[in-house]
């Protein structure tokens, strides 16, 4: 958990004194579109690195905000799916809506690859204005939160992604807005949303995904937490919500095997349960706490480390020499309470391996290893 938060106030934003109607507003924004087109690099995904692409694309997400505006001015009560069916209607826009509060509506824009939120609040005078643009939020920062960079529309250019010395990967976009996620109130009574972004990338089967936590009290928008993470194309990412949080599958790293792009690699489950006030860093556990064991018994051996407290001595003096690299393909073979059968086949085994486990002093605990006929962790029910 980072120490400081980024608060965006009401009074710090630029508000616009009239709001457009609905028509001028929706003539604006196509145009604003079509002069971000004649920038996209040739794989579609990206900006051209000229000053005047990410000129247009600020455009672009102020006419998108105009023109949510303009919808919301002309029907105050206007609910989040009539908004949405609206803006597409009206200009081709992409929205998703969510009403924080009678006044308050968080909505998500989307044209083509490029993504952004906006936090619209009715104002004294009647109007909506923005009060909370995410792409906005992105000044240079430090730690968790140096990840929002990625929303300015300056690194959405392919220039970003080439020039590793001046930032990690995670401050470059494009970035696409995949969900906004309503959460229970602050005891105090603060409004807490969050924001799931994933990066736009041209290729590849693994996903970088943003999420961000956010708190509105009526005025201002306070982040309150910011995590980076990985999925493939294959899996979710956003598994569900209740009333204590909400939950994410995330893809992460093995210690000793590696996975492809297109590998579910380490999949593990994120709970992210909200205290009274603010947020807090997940729970996080993995999905196949076998496979982890057998994971981290190559680790350990790899490392020429004790193993006695993983795997009985015969399976380590068995497997002492073998070489692990990328996993092929695993299985469960059979798995009750007493006892877990595993299949386990890597690139570089000459015979998959499949590892009795079982509870030992209230832990998982490799009690046999044996080697298995070629595919034997093929079939029904394998991962890759």
């Amino acid at each position: 958990m980072f120490r400081s938060l980024v608060v965006l106030c009401l009074s710090c934003l630029p508000i616009a004194a009239h709001a457009l109607d609905r028509g001028t507003a929706a003539t604006r924004f196509r145009e604003a579109h079509r002069a971000v087109s004649a920038h996209i690099s040739a794989d579609g995904f990206l900006l051209d690195s000229s000053p005047a692409a990410a000129t247009a694309l600020d455009a672009q997400w102020a006419a998108a905000r105009d023109l949510v505006a303009a919808l919301l001015d002309r029907q105050p009560e206007l609910a989040p799916a009539a908004l949405t069916r609206q803006a597409k209607h009206s200009a081709g826009l992409g929205v998703y809506a969510l009403r924080l509060d009678p006044d308050a509506v968080l909505v998500d824009t989307e044209s083509g690859e490029f993504g952004t939120a906006f936090l619209f609040r009715r104002g004294d005078d009647g109007h909506y204005h923005s009060v909370f643009a995410l792409h906005e939020t992105a000044a240079a920062r430090a730690g968790p939160t140096a990840a929002l960079a990625a929303w300015r529309s300056v690194n959405a250019a392919s220039i970003c992604r080439s020039r590793p010395s001046e930032g990690e990967w995670y401050r470059c976009g494009p970035m696409a807005v995949q969900r906004l996620i309503p959460l229970q109130a602050e005891a105090a009574g603060g409004r807490r949303f969050a924001i799931l972004g994933s990066y736009v990338v041209p290729m590849g089967g693994t996903v970088p995904f943003q999420l961000t936590i956010w708190r509105w009290d009526g005025r201002s928008a306070t982040l309150l937490l910011a995590r980076t993470l990985s999925q493939t194309l294959t899996q979710p990412v956003f598994v569900g919500e209740d009333a204590r949080g909400f939950t994410l599958r995330v893809k992460e790293q093995h210690q000793s095997f590696s996975a492809s792009e297109e590998g579910g690699g380490r999949q593990m489950i994120w709970r992210f349960d909200l205290p009274a006030t603010g947020a807090a860093a997940p729970r996080i556990r993995a999905m196949s706490p076998e496979l982890d064991l057998v994971d981290r018994l190559y680790a350990r051996l790899a490392a020429h480390r004790p193993t006695g407290d993983l795997a009985a001595p015969s399976v380590a003096a068995r497997l002492r020499n073998v070489e692990v690299n990328m996993l092929n393909s695993w299985r469960y073979l059979g798995r009750d309470r007493a006892i877990t059968r595993i299949c386990v086949d890597t690139i570089s085994f000459d015979r998959p391996q499949i590892f009795r486990i079982v509870r030992r002093a209230g832990r998982l605990w490799i009690a046999d290893v044996a080697f298995a006929r070629p595919h034997a962790c093929g079939g029904p029910g394998a991962h890759f």
